[in-house]
């Protein structure tokens, strides 16, 4: 797919403890109106897919309405949004939303029960709210991704987790690797779980899945840490997003994590899945080390 993605807002309704943009520290939002509109007029008519939306939380702009309405206005053939999916719990919200042209709702949730997602959101109701989002938008008859990201306060639940997904209908779920930057670094060692730690949890979540015949990813994971589970990696190749991020645009999203926010170490050169992986996130590298990760050899993958 070749989308537009567009960071809407830094603000969020959570205070999730791991949050990559820093919401929970954010005083003020300095993402113009002005400059998502030029950014959506610039690239009108030039094949894009989708306009995937996202923040901070994108719903609680004011004005994230006539945003959706610009974009059909526009001729995007269709919106992805990926929310936090509060505001979807009440269905009068949800059914506006679904009419203006949002075809997939990327809906987070961490927690198989309110303690768990509350707490991780520091957000009393969140997960109520999150459950029946989801359920609004199923009936409303769009498609929904859930992303339910790996931590420290929650990875013990993610088998059920996925479960939790599924029954409430949940078209494909995605376990995020913990994405180690903004909130998640500044409560690095109280949010982030070594990967040896929680790998049996991750494929106890994503055997469950397969046996429900659902589709199932991972993302951000290092492919030596996912041994026997690595077809089941996000192929973003297959995916190029071109973003919006506060001032600046990125032409491949993707290639800038890349290069950017994950790190290799000498010994990935030996490994067999050292052109697709895209390596560690840097800070994970740095703090805790490189002692769990073993290149693959290229008969082990046979």
């Amino acid at each position: 797919m070749k989308a537009l993605s567009v960071h809407l807002t830094d603000i969020c309704n959570s205070k999730c403890n791991f949050c990559i943009v820093d919401s929970p520290f954010v005083k003020d939002d300095s993402i113009s109106r002005k400059r998502v509109s030029r950014f959506l007029q610039e690239n009108a008519d030039k094949g894009f897919e989708a306009v995937n939306i996202h923040g901070g939380e994108a719903t609680i702009r004011k004005d994230f309405l006539e945003i959706l309405d610009e974009i059909q206005g526009l001729g995007y053939p269709t919106v992805l949004l990926q929310t936090n999916g509060r505001k979807l719990a009440r269905m009068e919200y949800a059914k506006t939303v679904v009419s203006k042209n949002v075809s997939l709702f990327i809906v987070s949730l961490h927690g198989a029960r309110a303690l768990t997602q509350d707490r991780i959101a520091k957000a009393l109701g969140s997960f109520q709210q999150a459950v029946t989002g989801i359920r609004n938008v199923k009936e409303l008859g769009a498609l929904v991704r859930t992303n339910s990201v790996v931590c420290k306060d929650n990875f013990t639940e993610v088998p059920d987790i996925v479960d939790l997904c599924l029954d409430l209908g949940a078209d494909h779920v995605n376990l995020s690797a913990l994405h180690t930057s903004g909130t998640a670094l500044r409560n690095f060692w109280d949010v982030t779980p070594r990967y040896d730690e929680i790998q049996p949890y991750v494929f106890e979540a994503v055997d469950r899945a397969v046996r429900r015949g659902k589709m199932v990813t991972l993302e951000g994971f290092p492919y030596c840490a996912i041994p026997g589970y690595e077809q089941y990696m996000i192929d973003w190749k297959q995916n190029q997003f071109k973003m919006l991020y506060r001032k600046f645009v990125f032409e491949d999203y993707e290639n800038y994590m890349d290069s950017n926010a994950r790190v290799k170490d000498e010994r990935c050169g030996g490994c067999a899945h050292n052109g697709s992986c895209g390596g560690v996130y840097k800070e994970y590298a740095e703090f805790v080390g490189w002692d769990e990760f073993q290149p693959v050899t290229p008969t082990a993958t046979a």
